[in-house]
């Protein structure tokens, strides 16, 4: 992939696919790089892929700014975006490479959100097909470009529900000067308390990782103060995501390292990842449910158990209904 000044991008091959599937009263499943698709229960929807919409249609690099068509793989886009000396924190979660938009329709971000953000924080406006085979854009690169509907904010975790994303404009910033990880047998909450926006704060059944990011000497600074450990990253595992309140992830992880459940929980995000057989993936979702969250099964290889969606609030809803009344648009997170 390399840099490009403004490129136009042909939709009408996703148009006409969706046309046919409205004539056909068929059913569509989205798939970018597969990294998540792969995972899941088979389906007997046809498969509308984005693996073909690679590479850069606007770089700015001025002004931190960039537009990609959604099949490209985050990795190019990191490797493009490095050469800048820029990034755009939505790297995926480990082993879960993807796509861009693989990344906006999951909303699945690594432990870097506790200083980065959610994935939708960095999206300015995305381009889509929506499920009447309509091309829209939502969002803008301005304040004075942006009106109606926030779609580009539903689109990103919307698993493909609302249309084919097809282009995406992210927001660039300089990528950290220095970073490194650390460890440390403190709670994770405590440690928490103690650091000046840590990239990361993760919770194993190995003790506590942190990951700082900025200025050498402020790293070196900052981990001398807490008294923290030059460290490898953590392992983290793949079959499950739990979310639960921030100020509830302690119970969960606590409650994890008792049943000697393998797992990793991003302290002030509220996100839980875990590794586990069906019965013990099955506890860990009603363990969830009681403070309050859910559990999403990421690998159906490794489980029987069927993914659970979070409850999906009302005015997504409404939204969805508008724009996919037939509902062509498979939803791969629901039981099978």
């Amino acid at each position: 992939m390399s840099d490009a000044t403004t490129m136009t991008t042909d939709l009408a091959p996703i148009v006409e696919t969706i046309e046919a599937a409205r004539a056909a009263r068929g059913r569509l499943v989205i798939r970018g790089g597969g990294s998540v698709v792969d995972r899941l229960p088979l389906t007997d929807a046809e498969v509308l892929s984005t693996a073909e919409l690679t590479g850069v249609v606007d770089h700015r690099p001025e002004d931190l700014v960039i537009t990609v068509r959604a099949g490209t793989p985050v990795e190019e886009l990191s490797a493009l975006l490095a050469t800048h000396g820029q990034e755009c924190p939505i790297e995926p979660l480990a082993g879960h490479g993807s796509t861009v938009g693989g990344r906006l329709a999951t909303a699945l971000a690594g432990p870097r959100q506790l200083q980065a953000g959610r994935v939708r924080d960095w999206v300015l406006r995305v381009r889509l097909v929506t499920a009447d085979a309509r091309v829209v854009t939502a969002g803008g690169v301005t304040v004075k470009d942006v009106t109606g509907y926030d779609l580009c904010r539903l689109a990103t975790g919307s698993w493909g529900t609302l249309g084919v994303i097809a282009e995406v404009t992210l927001k660039l910033r300089p990528i950290p000067t220095a970073s490194a990880w650390f460890t440390s047998e403190r709670p994770a909450s405590l440690v928490l308390a103690d650091l000046y926006r840590p990239a990361a704060v993760v919770s194993t059944g190995e003790g506590t990782f942190v990951r700082l990011e900025e200025h050498p000497d402020d790293v070196v600074a900052q981990a001398a103060a807490v008294g923290l450990r030059s460290a490898d990253p953590p392992t983290l595992p793949t079959t499950a995501r739990a979310a639960v309140d921030p100020g509830r992830l302690a119970e969960l992880t606590s409650w994890a390292q008792a049943a000697g459940i393998p797992h990793a929980g991003f302290a002030g995000v509220g996100v839980c990842l875990l590794d586990g057989d069906p019965d013990a993936l099955a506890a860990a979702g009603a363990r969830a449910a009681e403070l309050g969250g859910s559990l999403l099964v990421l690998d159906a290889g490794a489980t029987t158990l069927p993914m659970r969606p979070p409850p999906v609030d009302p005015m997504t809803e409404r939204v969805r209904a508008a724009l996919d009344p037939q509902q062509i648009m498979f939803d791969v997170r629901q039981p099978r």
